[in-house]
C-alpha cells in the first residue's frame, strides 16, 4: 500500500471528535486493517492522523478514523474498499437483481469480550418482505425478543418489492439531501457510533454515514408533516454491513427513502467506475430492497449495546449472507 495514497485520505474526511473518540485500536490491528506496514501507520500520525498514547500498547486510534483511510485512499487495494464494492455490485444490475425474493444464510456474530456483555439486537423477521425458511440447527431469537447475547443465525427469503414516494415535500427532501453530499457540503465517511446518536451534530460537523443521513432526512421529513421514521439494519451480501435508511408511511404502508445508498456506489472512492444507474436511484425512493434486513428498534437505534460501559458499539465487519438452498 502506497503510503502516499493513505496520507492523501486524511485530507478527504473529518477526524472523530474526542468526546465521540474510542482510542482503543494499536498499530498492527490498524496496519492489518489498511494492509499496510506498521511503520506507516505509525508515520500517519505526523500527518494529523489522531492517537493517544498507551504506556503498555503504544499508540491507540480511533477506529472509525482508521476506516475513513482505509476506504478514501483510493487504492482499490486495501480489504474495506474491496468489501464496498462486493456490497454494492449489486446496485449496477437489472431490477431483477433488487427486487426478487432472493434466499439467504445470515449470519450475525458478537464482538469479541467476555460472555454476556454485549447485546444484540434482533432482526425484525416479521418486516414486510421478509420470511424465515424451514432449516435445522440455525439460531434463533426467542419469539417477540429485542435483543439477544449470542448472536444468531437464520435462512430467509427476502422479498423487494417497487415502490415510489408521491409526496412532492419527500422528494424535495431527498433530492436536496442527497445534493448536500454530491456537493460534499457534508463528506460522506464513516461516523463513530457515539456520534451517530447525535446526528444533528454531526451533520453539522459535515459528516454523514448512513446512520446519521436516515435520522437527519428523518427529521427533515417529520418536521414538513410526514409520518416518517429512521430504521437500522444490514445490508447484505458475502460481506455484509449494517446500514439505516428512512421510511415514510403513504398508501397504508412504509415506502423505504435511502439516500445513502442512492449516492454511495456512483460518489464514494473505489466505487467511481460503477455506471450511472438512474434506475437504482429511483428505486431508493419508495422501493423496498430484497439486501436489506431491518432489525427491531426506532429511529435506527444502536444494534449493539455494551453491558458493562453502558455504550453503544459500531457492527464492524459482524454480519454476513451467504445465498441459501434447503
Amino acid at each position: 500500500m502506497s503510503f502516499e495514497l493513505l496520507v492523501a485520505a486524511l485530507g478527504r474526511f473529518h477526524t472523530t471528535p474526542d468526546s465521540a473518540a474510542r482510542y482503543d485500536t494499536d498499530v498492527d490491528a490498524a496496519a492489518a486493517l489498511l494492509r499496510t506496514p506498521p511503520e506507516h501507520v505509525v508515520r500517519l500520525t505526523e500527518h494529523g492522523l489522531p492517537f493517544r498514547m498507551d504506556a503498555e500498547r503504544g499508540p491507540l486510534f480511533e477506529r472509525a478514523d482508521l476506516i475513513n483511510v482505509g476506504l478514501l485512499c483510493a487504492s482499490e487495494r486495501t480489504a474495506l474498499e474491496i468489501a464496498l464494492r462486493f456490497v454494492l455490485a449489486f446496485s449496477t444490475g437489472p431490477s431483477s437483481e433488487w427486487l426478487d425474493p432472493r434466499d439467504w444464510l445470515v449470519t450475525v456474530r458478537l464482538p469479541e469480550g467476555e460472555p454476556g456483555r454485549y447485546q444484540l439486537r434482533v432482526p425484525d423477521f416479521g418486516a414486510p418482505g421478509v420470511a424465515v425458511l424451514p432449516s435445522t440447527g440455525l439460531d434463533l431469537a426467542p419469539r417477540g425478543a429485542q435483543f439477544d447475547t449470542r448472536g444468531h443465525q437464520a435462512a430467509l427469503r427476502i422479498t423487494g418489492a417497487p415502490g415510489r414516494v408521491r409526496d412532492r415535500r419527500a422528494g424535495d427532501i431527498f433530492r436536496e439531501t442527497l445534493a448536500d453530499l454530491h456537493a460534499r457540503t457534508v463528506v460522506y465517511q464513516c461516523v463513530a457510533e457515539p456520534l451517530r446518536m447525535k446526528h444533528q451534530q454531526a451533520w453539522e460537523r459535515g459528516m454523514a454515514d448512513c446512520i446519521v443521513v436516515s435520522r437527519v432526512i428523518t427529521d427533515r421529513l417529520r418536521a414538513v408533516g410526514l409520518r416518517a421514521r429512521a430504521r437500522r439494519g444490514y445490508l447484505l451480501g458475502v460481506v455484509g454491513s449494517e446500514h439505516a435508511w428512512s421510511e415514510v408511511f403513504e398508501d397504508g404502508c412504509w415506502k423505504p427513502v435511502d439516500v445513502g445508498l442512492a449516492f454511495i456506489p456512483r460518489r464514494f472512492p473505489g466505487g467511481q467506475d460503477f455506471p450511472e444507474t438512474r434506475d437504482f436511484t429511483t428505486a431508493c425512493f419508495g422501493s423496498r430492497l430484497n439486501r436489506l434486513l431491518p432489525c427491531t428498534g426506532e429511529d435506527a437505534e444502536s444494534l449493539v449495546h455494551d453491558t458493562v460501559d453502558c455504550q453503544p458499539r459500531a457492527m464492524f465487519g459482524l454480519v454476513s449472507a451467504t445465498p441459501w438452498k434447503a
